[in-house]
Parts: structure tokens; sequence; C-alpha cells
């Protein structure tokens, strides 16, 4: 969950505050405006058990981008926003590798690749391919790390 509106006077009418709920679901499962709003309700039900402060009767917008969105927006496949599954067969060695034998010069990087999600790991996904490309090429070229 994020308040942005705390320190971004931008994002929220005078005297609301805008809050982001991130609720993570898996790919593939039924996304309609029913579900949507039994999840988030659930969330707003814990949140207000968690923290004693009533939330419910304060939302004056709800807005909501799921499955179908990313599935209509982006041809992600069965609404997938993240990549792969977090399920043994796709952690560790188990992700896919970042080269393919089919084009071993071809080379992929970014947040579904090693080392995984995120933007730093895709930063680094990033450092992973070019090391690749200079082993398979021989080359010396300097490129310029994220991290060290």
């Amino acid at each position: 969950m994020c308040a942005p509106s705390k320190t971004d006077n931008t994002v929220a009418p005078e005297g609301c505050e805008n809050l982001f709920i991130l609720i993570p679901v898996a790919a593939g499962i039924k996304d309609s405006e029913e579900v949507r709003g039994r999840l988030f309700n659930d969330v707003i039900k814990r949140l207000e058990q968690y923290t004693g402060v009533t939330l419910s009767d304060s939302i004056e917008l709800c807005r909501s981008y799921s499955l179908n969105d990313f599935q209509e927006d982006y041809n992600s496949f069965k609404g997938n926003a993240y990549g792969l599954a977090n399920t043994l067969m796709q952690t560790a060695l188990g992700k896919p590798s970042i080269t393919t034998k089919r084009n071993p010069r071809l080379v992929f990087a970014g947040q579904l690749t090693v080392p995984g999600p995120g933007l730093p790991p895709a930063l680094i996904s990033g450092q992973i391919a070019a090391r690749e490309l200079e082993r398979q090429l021989g080359s010396h070229t300097t490129y310029y790390p994220f991290a060290s």
C-alpha cells in the first residue's frame, strides 16, 4: 500500500488522500467487477481491523486495474503483470535461460529473465546479458554497470 498524497499534493483533491493498494492475484483467475470488489472490500476490512480506523465510509472513488486490463492493454498472457509465476519450476535454476539454443547470439534481458522481477534486477539482467554477449563475441567492450 502506498499513500502518494503524503508527499505529492497533486494526486488528490485538497483535504483528501490517495491510497494505492496492490493486491497480487494469480494470472488466469476469473476477473470481473464482482471479484475485484470482493477482493478490495476484503483488503479494506483487514486494514480497518489492523488500524482501528474506518476507511470504507471515506472512499469517494475507487479505480481498479487487473488481469483483463493487462491482457487487453499489453496482450499479457492470462493478464499476468509480473512475468513468471513464483513456482518451483520457475525459480532459481528453473528460470528460463538468457540465451536460446535456437539462436545462441540472441540474449534476453529484462524483468522476466535472470535474476528476476523488479526494476533493479531488470537493470542487473542487462548487465548479465552484456557480459554474456562479451563472452560469446570475445569482445572487451566497456560498459558502465549500474551496480558493482
